[in-house]
């Protein structure tokens, strides 16, 4: 054994030589070959005899595929002692290989694809309009992106060219190859119809596939389509368009407000070019404030929100406006039973500054008031009326930055003016006066900049203001005699914005879609100031101000966001929403994660999944089921807390019939917490007592789940859609029926829309809606008891004492189901001169269904256990028509 040692040791001796030897020998090599100088005359030829040449003057082996270098041709060159390297960068330039070193030889390898990026804007090519949304796929990669809110796109991936696929509803499909060399950017233009474009080839229309896109929960409805809907007198209406949807109910009947997945008109976010809307109602609820003339696009979002948008707990209404025509002038004028409107538009610059204006007004007031006088002596003074006024101006200083100045202003009015007199014994002075006046509107406006701040990377800065305000007077007079008195109520309320908000919007690749961004807003509200005098003779007996006083507050927005393709098969858009609320040196913050996902599974199918939680910090309080505008806007405070909502949805999604229909089917659960209601008893308009609305209301909890299915067609002489709703809404309010939990007013059961729009000629489009609503709850007395305020006779006929009704539960019975078909005509003409005449017949309600507007008890049974209900209608059958004249 111990004379095996030293031959043991002498073995791995050697071997350790052997080894160090042959690395320091690879390296010698490696290191002459690295600083090996060539002199050496090139002639022109081909490239494989360049290398061949190359490999014999410098002993170094050079490999390569003859199918890669086949075909190149290479220009003379004299090196006189010059690196290996440098001969070999110098002839492989211009060409798509390139070397590197393995082992002491060298490889010739294809040369990596340069990262490129395509960016520009897609617009309409008559008109010069942005388009929003526009789907651009990159056939050959199998990945696409859209246009963002201002048509802007961006696109970056290797190689020297892209093909394109472009395409939008209403517009010829677009396919074309693209160089990538050096970033380009290009604007594309589409045509409407089958118009030919130059030098790209054009075929029929396309979507994006909704089992692609990881958004659920959303609905584009474009404003096309609102005006070829059924119109109540005469009125294309975008909320009751949306109202059409699943999973948007309507408060009662012919009332505009939006009650999405169990939330209230409040927890809606309508968002008018960036500003948001608190009453986008005219005529007491029944017609929306939007001109579909001036609507260039319309999202809704009733769930699976995106980090970008916050501050509301059920649903958000992205509304854009047209930019105006930056190369021609052109108008619109229509005229129905309710209103007329004239929309201009057209370039002040032309390529460069573009305008639009629009003013509508109702007239009501015109046609009813000479009738309503005649048949009322004692009126003095009718007016019932609305008007809006939109206005935008677009200046684009260069490709890269463009500047808008949007603004909107809405107003309704109502005034009734009676004075009776008792002149049957003769001329006196004595008379009845009273004197209703009551007014709200909405202002607007916003001034945007957007600036594109490299191929991949977009700004838009803007800066919002937003104001609502409502204000009614009652002013009552009487004077018998020498003895005279007075009653003067006034009550002012509304709320004010003031902000600046900043989004980017960051495309490094086809697979990340980012968006971060910071607000912040300054809000005033007034929550309902009454003012209330009274008088007897020339003394004044009562004047007084309620304790309700102007609350200033502050609200901040910090969000991010990344739509992000993981695998061809999952796409995830995952992102935050921090925000904070300051008011009555009290501070409130909220961070809201956001997810939303989707696989697709065997059969193409898209399995979508989604988690959002939002916080909202104002409360609107209302007495009813429809949104009045004498509902009071009111800011979380110390005593009361801001709401939040947590939603979660899971769904299914696919193109089906040769991509003709879309098809989706999602189940959903929200959960809502300190949803504020007013106290069982309170008053709805507090006084001077000293009490403040805070003390009228409670807070407690809501849920709401249900399932949705939707199967809509797009394009093609027939479009529409079929949508089903089922879901449950309820409510647990301390305060609030006895504490026991209840269905909520705004709880159907099923909801069932059918919606056509069918092309029958070039010149004659038809339209019709069949809707179909189980019954709504009602709140029922169960028993109604004689009060008394002192001593009275049963023998006085002027007694009627007062009565007191009793409620066991709120919203306790449920009467009757709800259904109606509307039809409609669109009578189409182009004329020589290029203008386009519509006439417009409808008629809603088509076989005269009497869908109680309200219901009231008419009287108790004296026997047994029975009440008698009358209803109120509202609709019967109701026909209009419209006339309208593009230019």
């Amino acid at each position: 054994m111990a004379a095996g040692k030293p031959m043991f040791l002498q073995k791995v001796t050697m071997r350790h030589f052997i080894t160090v030897y042959l690395l320091f020998a690879w390296l010698t090599v490696n290191a002459q070959n690295a600083g090996q100088k060539l002199s050496i005359n090139i002639p022109a030829g081909s490239l494989e005899a360049t290398l061949k040449l190359l490999e014999q003057q410098s002993r170094t082996p050079i490999s390569y595929e003859l199918t890669r270098v086949r075909g190149i041709q290479v220009k003379a060159h004299l090196y006189i002692d010059t690196p290996l390297e440098k001969i070999l960068t110098d002839i492989l330039k211009g060409t798509p290989l390139d070397y590197k070193q393995k082992g002491g030889n060298i490889l010739i390898i294809a040369r990596p694809a340069s990262v490129n990026t395509l960016s520009g804007f897609i617009e309409d090519a008559v008109s010069g309009e942005k388009l929003i949304g526009v789907s651009i796929i990159m056939t050959q990669l199998q990945g696409g992106t859209t246009t963002n809110n201002y048509g802007f796109y961006s696109i970056t991936v290797p190689g020297d060219s892209l093909r394109l696929q472009i395409s939008y509803i209403g517009y010829s499909r677009l396919d074309t190859v693209i160089s990538m060399n050096g970033d380009p950017r290009i604007n594309f233009k589409l045509h409407t119809g089958s118009r030919q474009l130059e030098a790209v080839t054009v075929s029929g229309t396309r979507t994006i596939r909704i089992q692609e896109s990881s958004q659920m929960s959303s609905i584009n409805l474009p404003a096309a389509q609102v005006r070829s809907l059924p119109r109540l007198l005469g009125e294309p209406d975008l909320l009751k368009a949306l109202q059409l949807m699943p999973g948007v109910k309507q408060g009662t009947e012919g009332s505009s407000a939006l009650l999405i997945r169990g939330g209230t008109p409040d927890q809606n976010l309508i968002l008018l070019d960036g500003a948001p809307l608190y009453h986008p109602m005219h005529l007491l609820g029944i017609f929306s404030t939007f001109n579909t003339s001036v609507l260039k696009d319309v999202t809704l979002y009733k769930g699976a929100f995106p980090a970008r948008y916050g501050g509301r707990l059920s649903s958000v209404v992205d509304i854009s406006t047209k930019d105006g025509n930056l190369y021609e002038h052109h108008g619109e004028f229509s005229v129905g039973l309710l209103s007329t409107q004239l929309t201009l538009e057209g370039p002040l610059k032309k390529g460069k500054t573009s305008y639009v204006i629009s003013g509508r007004r109702s007239y009501p007031d015109l046609i009813a008031s000479p009738l309503v006088k005649s048949s009322q002596e004692d009126l003095q003074k009718f007016s019932l009326f609305f008007y809006d006024l939109n206005a935008k101006i677009h200046h684009q200083f260069s490709e890269r930055d463009k500047l808008y100045l949007s603004f909107y202003m809405g107003k309704d009015k109502l005034r009734i003016r009676d004075r009776y007199s008792d002149d049957i014994e003769g001329p006196t002075d004595n008379y009845d006066l009273s004197d209703l006046n009551i007014q709200w509107g909405n202002i607007t406006g916003t001034l945007r900049w957007t600036h594109v701040i490299s191929p991949k990377l977009f700004a838009n800065t803007m800066l919002i203001g937003s104001s609502y305000k409502f204000s009614t007077g009652i002013h009552t007079e009487n004077k018998y005699d020498s003895d005279a008195s007075s009653n003067t109520l006034k009550l002012n309320s509304g709320i004010r914005d003031y902000g600046i908000k900043t989004d980017i919007d960051y495309r490094p690749m086809p697979a990340h879609a980012i968006k971060m961004g910071a607000a912040y807003m300054y809000r005033r509200f007034t929550p309902g100031i009454i003012h209330m005098k009274q008088t007897e003779g020339d003394e004044t007996t009562q004047d007084s101000v309620n304790n309700n006083r102007n609350i200033p507050a502050g609200e901040m927005d910090l969000y991010a966001e990344d739509d992000w393709e993981i695998t061809s098969r999952l796409k995830l858009n995952a992102g935050f929403h921090l925000s904070g609320f300051s008011v009555q040196d009290h501070f409130y913050h909220s961070l809201q994660p956001r997810a939303s996902m989707r696989f697709l599974l065997p059969g193409d199918w898209g399995l979508k999944a989604s988690y959002t939680r939002m916080t909202q910090y104002i409360h609107l309080l209302a007495n009813n089921s429809i949104s009045l505008p004498t509902d009071l806007w009111v800011p979380a405070t110390k005593k009361v807390a801001p709401q939040q909502a947590d939603q979660f949805a899971l769904g299914l999604a696919r193109n089906v019939f040769r991509n003709r229909y879309e098809f989706s089917a999602e189940v959903y659960y929200k959960k809502m917490r300190q949803v504020a209601e007013y106290k069982d008893g309170a008053e709805y308009l507090t006084t001077s007592k000293g009490d403040t609305w805070q003390e009228q209301i409670a807070s407690g909890t809501g849920r709401s789940y249900g399932l949705e299915v939707l199967l809509q067609k797009k394009t093609g002489r027939l479009t529409g859609w079929l949508g089903y709703t089922w879901a449950v809404s309820d409510r647990n309010i301390p305060g609030v029926n006895y504490g026991h939990t209840f269905y909520y007013k705004y709880d159907r059961r099923h909801d069932f829309h059918l919606v056509t729009i069918y092309k029958l000629r070039k010149n004659i489009e038809l339209s019709g809606s069949w809707t179909y609503q189980s019954a709504s709850p009602f709140t029922v007395p169960v028993a109604r008891y004689e009060g008394t305020t002192g001593p009275v006779s049963p023998n006085d006929p002027n007694n009627w004492p007062p009565t007191v009704d009793y409620i066991n539960n709120r919203n306790n019975v449920r009467i009757a189901a709800y259904h109606r078909l509307d039809l409609g005509v669109n009578f189409i003409k182009q004329k020589k001169n290029g203008n386009v005449r519509t006439w417009n017949i409808s008629a809603l309600n088509a076989y005269n269904r009497m869908n109680p507007f309200f219901y009231y008890v008419k009287n108790y049974s004296d026997n047994n256990a029975k009440v008698t209900l009358n209803g109120l209608v509202l609709l019967p059958l109701t026909p209009s028509f419209s006339y309208s004249l593009k230019f």
